[in-house]
């Protein structure tokens, strides 16, 4: 599989949102709360952005927001890519097994693999992990657990997918 032939396929960030319904006010919700500048990189290379997402899910919601906000005055483009309508693309991307969205795919200017982000931060994975077995006995419901990380994205103004983020751009510019 090419990357850069599926990031060349994919939605534009645009598109992207032109789909969106109600999250839509979401994404616009977190995008004006996003605090990028405590996070960014100096010298931030071009850089392509395949994101494996879906249009209802909260995680690539409040992620999208804080990169979009993030990146706005650089030199990088985003393209996005369906899990239901990319499943090979999906697979190369599982996280512990499972299809977890949104995935980052970060590729330099010539749609070379650079690395991998997401689902989402650890900070937001802990609220899941806390239910996890509570859920998985049915003591819960998933969507209670969503609900209780939606909150976290709310609080947190972006600062846990921006710190994470930022970090492994660091890490990258290392090797670039």
């Amino acid at each position: 599989m090419n990357l850069f032939e599926e990031f060349n396929k994919g939605f534009t960030f645009e598109e992207y949102l032109s789909r969106m319904n109600e999250q839509k006010a979401i994404f616009d919700l977190h995008y004006r709360k996003a605090n990028v500048v405590p996070f960014k990189v100096e010298g931030v290379p071009a850089l392509k952005l395949l994101i494996i997402s879906e249009l209802h899910c909260s995680d690539s919601t409040a992620l999208l927001a804080a990169l979009k906000k993030y990146f706005e005055d650089e030199r990088v483009d985003f393209r996005f890519a369906l899990r239901s309508e990319n499943p090979e693309l999906m697979q190369r991307f599982l996280t512990n097994g499972a299809q977890a969205i949104p995935i980052v795919i970060i590729l330099d200017n010539e749609g070379n693999y650079l690395e991998r982000f997401g689902p989402r931060p650890k900070a937001a994975q802990d609220i899941f992990e806390k239910y996890r077995q509570d859920i998985n006995e049915g003591r819960i419901e998933r969507k209670e657990v969503s609900k209780k990380i939606r909150h976290f994205y709310a609080r947190d103004k972006g600062n846990a997918i921006l710190q994470e983020f930022s970090e492994k751009l660091n890490e990258l510019s290392v090797t670039m």
